[in-house]
């Protein structure tokens, strides 16, 4: 057994957990995440992954009560090849940008947000385009670029979001706030965690694809309201259910409620909490 100090992403505490190196060994060729709950290192429960070479790589907060809609079936078919997915390598992808960024990026888009990435890797240009390409096919549209430090200067623009690694440089709408980013953690979480690398990168287009599929249908209901109309959750997430045979949560329907709003430019007309309380009842 090895050990191995953590930090807490929220409080910065301090601590140490003992990993076996066989089950490193099994995430060679990827990150093994670990994760740690409340009273262990804090208060507070949150993910660390490791490299194989027993390096703390990057820890973020999960919310582990949260649940993503099932949108497979339980088992999953043997990815189907294609040049588009031959042509990337989700072992780089997952050694070589941290769970943060990731994120970051995630929900950029989800915003509708120019991204600008910094990175000296210049092996890893290519794999950055063809990765986000393919996770985002047939769903949103996207302008994330790569360049080095010295190209940025004057590449950016005041409306660009840019990250490096773990360093958000510039966000002036302060989208990438890390209280309000949920769903786009247990959508990076559930990508590193898969250990087959070609189900992995399928399971996470799958996620985001459908977050597009599911916010064109709020879309659709929110131009066939009354006017004064509003909308209730109750009703939304049947409604979803109904046309799209998943069930949701209420902070899924929020999160699809920021897509709806800041992708999609729909304002959300809604109803109060006391509405949308009663309509459990």
């Amino acid at each position: 057994m090895k050990k191995l100090e953590v930090r807490c992403p929220s409080c910065s505490s301090r601590g140490y957990i003992e990993i076996s190196e066989e089950e490193v060994e099994k995430a060679v060729r990827g990150v093994f995440a670990v994760n740690i709950s409340e009273g262990i290192v804090c208060e507070h429960s949150f993910v660390t992954y490791i490299d194989k070479n027993l390096t703390v790589r990057d820890t973020f907060m999960a919310d582990f009560q949260l649940e993503l809609p099932e949108i497979t079936p339980p088992s999953v078919k043997e990815p189907e090849t294609s040049p588009q997915l031959e042509s990337i390598d989700v072992s780089l992808i997952k050694l070589n940008l941290t769970a943060n960024l990731l994120v970051n990026i995630i929900r950029a888009i989800f915003f509708k947000k120019k991204v600008l990435i910094l990175t000296d890797q210049a092996f890893m240009v290519n794999q950055i385009y063809n990765f986000f390409d393919y996770i985002t096919k047939n769903s949103y549209e996207i302008s994330v670029r790569v360049k080095s430090e010295e190209e940025s200067q004057s590449e950016s623009s005041k409306d660009d979001i840019i990250l490096k690694n773990n360093i958000i440089l510039q966000d002036y709408d302060d989208i990438l706030n890390p209280k309000k980013i949920s769903i786009e953690r247990l959508l990076v979480r559930k990508f590193l965690e898969e250990y087959e690398f070609m189900t992995s990168l399928i399971h996470l287009h799958n996620g985001i694809q459908k977050s597009y599929e599911l916010s064109e249908t709020i879309v659709e209901i929110v131009n066939n309201l009354k006017k004064k109309e509003k909308l209730i959750s109750k009703k939304v997430i049947e409604e979803i259910a109904k046309v799209h045979n998943v069930k949701i949560q209420l902070p899924y329907l929020d999160f699809l409620y920021e897509i709806v709003e800041n992708y999609f430019k729909i304002k959300i007309p809604r109803s109060s909490n006391v509405s949308n309380f009663l309509s459990t009842l």
